[in-house]
């Protein structure tokens, strides 16, 4: 039985959760540490019931935290991270409660991260490698250049490599990286939480990384389509609210003035580009686009939060 990591403490937010996929998360994390933080964001079916029909290997080892009502990625993320912390972890994992590790995923990123700390590196982050439903092979990382996004790839590389941003699944951070770069952003409710936070860390001095044998399979959007766009691609769809949230958050990034020049061109690009595909292409155009166009104008009027006129459909995370 391999050792577990007994300073790590992962987090997963859910919110309305595959049961079969959330008990898949939680199985192959339990194999890895001892206990894991549990956040529901407010959902529909009773998370906390099906937690008591789990069985653990010790009693203590699901910590369960349910919000009264759905209180976005962010703040949930930070009350998770406040529960590990009062735990005295060292360490905590956010996690999505769609993404299942691999068995020695946790002891590869917290392996990377102790021989870079041991470079003196600032390290803000270890970032899973990870694997989607409709392709075997590992999504790169992702670095700015001058012209645009670059894809990085791991192969022909031995442990990690050096990038920009992360997805918040599977990404390992100390909590005295917390400490001085700070918790994730509540006011962008969902989506670019991640981005914001490792561009904050970076505008701080410190580092991101993406540990390459650290793998998990995880899902983006509610389906995914691969087409020709120049080459092949995949396109995740979402449901019409996910886009407000893209858009407006966005916006509201281009105006911080820690975001690099080159990122802000490059999403600006992106943005324009998934107005006109997911207009056209997607079947819910006329609703996409209703989102798209309210999150571009909430987000150049400063809007930030919760969509509060938003249905009850639109409280995912």
């Amino acid at each position: 039985m391999k050792p577990l990591c007994e300073d790590i403490i992962p987090v997963i937010v859910t919110y309305n959760p595959d049961k079969v996929t959330l008990i898949a998360s939680i199985s192959a994390l339990l194999e890895q540490v001892k206990i894991i933080v549990i956040v529901d964001n407010g959902s529909d079916n009773d998370v906390g019931s099906l937690l008591q029909q789990l069985q653990l290997p010790q009693p203590d080892a699901l910590c369960f935290l349910a919000l009264n009502q759905n209180f976005g990625l962010g703040k949930a993320f930070n009350a998770g991270i406040a529960i590990a912390r009062n735990m005295h972890a060292a360490f905590v994992l956010l996690m999505d409660q769609d993404s299942i590790p691999e068995p020695d995923m946790l002891q590869e990123l917290r392996r990377i991260h102790t021989r870079l700390s041991h470079q003196e590196k600032p390290v803000a982050a270890v970032g899973a490698s990870y694997r989607n439903q409709t392709h075997e092979g590992l999504a790169p990382f992702t670095r700015l250049t001058q012209f645009g996004l670059a894809k990085i790839h791991c192969e022909g590389r031995t442990d990690f490599v050096q990038t920009d941003f992360l997805i918040s699944s599977g990404t390992l951070i100390s909590i005295q990286a917390l400490d001085q770069i700070g918790g994730m952003d509540e006011d962008l409710f969902i989506d670019h939480i991640d981005t914001e936070w490792c561009f904050r860390a970076q505008s701080k001095g410190y580092k991101v990384f993406g540990a390459c044998h650290a793998v998990m399979r995880h899902a983006l959007g509610d389906r995914q389509v691969r087409v020709w766009l120049g080459r092949w691609r995949t396109i995740a769809f979402h449901q019409p609210f996910r886009y407000y949230y893209m858009f407006r958050n966005s916006v509201l990034l281009w105006k911080r003035s820690y975001m690099p020049s080159a990122w802000k061109r490059a999403d600006k690009f992106r943005t324009l580009s998934a107005l006109i595909f997911f207009t056209i292409f997607s079947s819910n155009r006329l609703a996409n686009l209703a989102m798209m166009l309210k999150g571009l104008w909430h987000g150049f009027n400063n809007r930030s939060g919760k969509l509060l006129s938003a249905s009850k459909n639109s409280d995912g995370n």
